[in-house]
């Protein structure tokens, strides 16, 4: 088993670990990251399915992630080369009940979200009017709250109908958090819907990626490491980690020991619990993690002949499965279109048969034109 010393050692390679990494390497600080898969990316990577790449889950970046983009910067990397940049258009329909229409204007913030609220397609004057009326309480409160909650309850108890939740916030919830509303945080929903619409315009604008993930930003990241001669080990999982009488620690992998003297977890809230459980003085975050619960989010593919299209690059659904679509030709993968079903529900008791059948006929419902796919990837 071969042994390694280094300053710091990072468990995981998703984007998390691999940011840590390069501000690290950044500042000529050696480190050592273990990713227990073969790609790094974590949960934002690139996979490979009967021979087409695609991603492990449909992602959507926005403008406010202004350090992503400064990351995607110190790797060498023009965002503008990465990204289509589109200004905010949230477009929802269903196959039997009109949908609404959302596009922010080029005005300065949170102006935009405003007037865009206004001019908003689908709401009559007074379901409009009930929006605004939060959103600008909302802003001269600084978007806080006295106790947490979810935000289906917090809206109904700050005036907003059942019309409005369902056909509004529900669909902008799922587009900021990818949580369904019963089950989101509102304080967390809030601190998203502030940084994205009321710091700067250029926030809210949509960052749709030109390429696949795993080339966006993983792969550079991998070589930027390299060049800083930092060590980054794939398909190594780390078993357990010992704490080394306040020198460091040891992590264990099948192959190789590894000293650090610093240590990163960059992990799931399940995986860092099992990984600190021989770790004594981290009680109280063990029992912060141990709170946790997961939620699935399932990216259907279905993959069209070349000429299927949206005519946009996104697309909310309401009344089915599915949630949002999303074209992939500005990813260089003309007629693959991407639907994402956001947490928990009927469709986890499905067969892959079933789940295909069902989005089919949502689909077809929705675009009757349009030919059977050739193929569906579920991921």
């Amino acid at each position: 088993m071969n042994s390694a010393t280094t300053p710091v050692a990072i468990i995981g390679g998703g984007w998390a670990g691999l940011s840590a990494a390069i501000e690290l390497s950044r500042h000529n600080i050696p480190v050592t990251l273990v990713e227990s898969n073969r790609q790094l990316g974590g949960r934002a990577r690139t996979i490979n399915i009967d021979g087409i790449d695609v991603d492990n889950g449909q992602h959507l970046m926005i403008g406010a992630y202004t350090e992503t983009l400064r990351l995607l910067e110190v790797v060498g990397y023009e965002p503008a080369q990465l990204f289509v940049r589109q200004a905010t258009l949230l477009q929802c329909r269903s196959a039997s009940l009109p949908g609404f229409r959302l596009a922010l204007a080029r005005l300065p913030a949170p102006l935009h979200f405003i007037y865009g609220l206004f001019t908003a397609s689908g709401f009559n004057y007074r379901e409009k009017a009930s929006i605004i009326r939060l959103c600008l309480a909302l802003n001269a409160s600084g978007f806080m709250l006295d106790t947490d909650c979810r935000l289906s309850s917090w809206l109904e108890s700050n005036g907003q109908s059942g019309k409005l939740i369902h056909r509004f916030w529900k669909p902008l919830c799922l587009a900021i958090l990818n949580t369904p509303i019963e089950i989101a945080s509102s304080e967390v929903f809030l601190r998203v819907l502030k940084d994205s619409f009321t710091v700067k315009r250029a926030h809210s604008d949509f960052l749709f990626a030109r390429d696949n993930l795993g080339h966006i930003f993983p792969e550079p990241a991998r070589r930027y490491l390299d060049a800083k001669q930092s060590t980054v080990i794939s398909g190594e999982r780390v078993k357990k980690i010992k704490d080394i009488h306040g020198e460091g620690f040891s992590l264990h992998t099948d192959e190789r020991v590894i000293s650090a003297t610093h240590l990163v977890l960059a992990v799931p809230p399940q995986q860092c619990l099992r990984l600190t459980t021989t770790l004594s003085k981290l009680e109280s975050l063990q029992t912060s993690l141990a709170r946790f619960q997961s939620s699935p989010i399932t990216t259907v593919y279905l993959h069209y002949p070349k000429r299927v299209s949206l005519g946009q690059a996104m697309l909310g659904v309401n009344g089915g499965l599915v949630e949002w679509l999303i074209d992939r030709r500005l990813s260089g993968q003309p007629g693959l279109i991407a639907g994402i079903i956001s947490g928990p529900g009927p469709h986890t008791k499905l067969t892959k048969k079933e789940l295909q059948n069902k989005i089919m006929t949502e689909i077809k419902t929705l675009f009757p034109h349009w030919p059977a796919p050739d193929k569906i990837t579920i991921v």
